[in-house]
């Protein structure tokens, strides 16, 4: 890629946090007059309304003219949608985009963009080439989004696949997450790769980032040099963590999806497991240190992430996690001295002895194929999981 194209997307990428900003600011203000009196003009959110407004602020805008229109223009329709999210659930009014703290993003939808192997057109870049395998060569792209990082170019091709059917042999697993690893109830346990001196290297690079001089908004101070080399550098080494975390999960869920039609987890409230244990200045909560840590190594593991990458390869069953790390999968027998150690079970009534977290699975198994004898499925249909892989 030339300069001149890395300076375009650079541009482009800025232009839809602007628009992005630009657009939320004038309907926040005009939501909070129309709250205060009804008798004011409520905003109008749709992508429709948005749209039209975006190409009157083009026409009046030199340097918005001469990038992409659709483009730019698309990442309204992501504001719509949030917008219509806030209505619906009331978590309040979507966020500005910070410069410094996220990651821009612009998407290309169709008509925006030619892509002929490894060679991709992007309406007034130019074309670029990008590297990796394409699974989905034989279908049809439907939109490309670019976002950089650490300095950095990357495309995510969405396309438009047939619906491939899930394995059909009947085959169902039990699987037991936990911290850094999973069990299954084929009596194997999956370790995640060792990232201990990744996220050391990164806690260093967080350290270092503190003792400079940081961005601060309000008081309109921006980030010194030292900082945002700094900031560079933690930003590689959790892109790096995130690769592999990501290829872990892919590649072990593909494993599964292979050999078995069905695959039973447990439903786990992850926001609640890791909900702060500080507490209040009147309550201070205890082992406020060693749950921070807990909380940290769970949200590590990536436990939704993996569920939603089962959800797509398999057919997946969740059931409920009550008593399923203390209950004997042998007898039946229920008790919280069952569990001797966090990875040794010993039976109190019939003296089973094993891996705790093998013992687990098996009853989540059983609890899955219980289920599945009475009909019943994890309510992950093609539009619910839709849903939740868009977030």
């Amino acid at each position: 890629m030339t300069l001149d194209k890395a300076n375009l997307l650079k541009q482009c990428l800025g232009a839809t946090r602007f628009v992005w900003n630009y657009f939320l600011a004038e309907n926040q203000r005009m939501m909070e007059a129309y709250r205060a009196d009804p008798s004011n003009p409520r905003p109008n959110t749709t992508f429709f309304s948005l749209g039209k407004e975006f190409t009157q602020l083009r026409r009046t805008t030199d340097w918005l003219g001469e990038l992409p229109f659709n483009p730019i223009r698309y990442v309204l329709k992501y504001q719509a949608d949030a917008w219509q999210q806030c209505f619906r659930s009331d978590k309040g009014f979507p966020k500005f985009k910070s410069r410094w703290y996220d990651t821009d993003s612009v998407t290309f939808p169709a008509g925006s963009f030619r892509l002929n192997g490894r060679s991709l057109h992007l309406a007034k870049i130019g074309q670029v080439v990008i590297s990796g395998a394409n699974p989905y060569a034989d279908c049809e792209p439907v939109s490309v989004v670019i976002r950089e990082e650490c300095r950095k170019f990357y495309a995510t091709v969405c396309y438009a696949v047939e619906h491939v059917e899930h394995n059909q042999n009947g085959e169902v697993l039990g699987i037991d997450r936990n911290v850094g690893q999973f069990a299954t109830s084929a009596g194997e346990i999956r370790y995640l790769s060792d990232l201990s001196k990744l996220e050391s290297r990164r806690r260093r690079y967080q350290r270092m980032m503190a003792r400079r001089q940081q961005p601060d908004r309000k008081r309109e101070i921006k980030p010194s040099h030292r900082y945002l080399k700094a900031k560079q550098l933690a930003a590689k080494t959790s892109r790096k963590i995130a690769h592999i975390l990501n290829d872990w999960q892919h590649q072990e869920s593909r494993r599964i999806a292979d050999h078995f039609q069905f695959v039973v987890i447990e439903s786990l409230n992850t926001q609640g497991m890791t909900r702060s244990a500080k507490g209040t200045i009147e309550q201070p909560g205890k082992h406020v240190r060693a749950k921070s840590g807990l909380n940290r190594s769970i949200l590590a593991t990536g436990w939704s992430s993996f569920k939603l990458k089962l959800a797509y390869k398999a057919e997946l069953i969740e059931v409920a996690p009550i008593h399923t790390s203390q209950k004997c999968h042998q007898c039946g027998h229920i008790e919280k001295e069952n569990r001797k150690t966090q990875s040794r079970f010993e039976c109190v009534s019939c003296g089973h002895s094993g891996n705790a977290d093998i013992n687990a699975a098996l009853n989540i198994l059983a609890l899955g194929t219980r289920a599945i004898g009475q009909g019943g499925r994890s309510g992950y249909g093609p539009d619910e999981l839709s849903r939740n892989l868009r977030g």
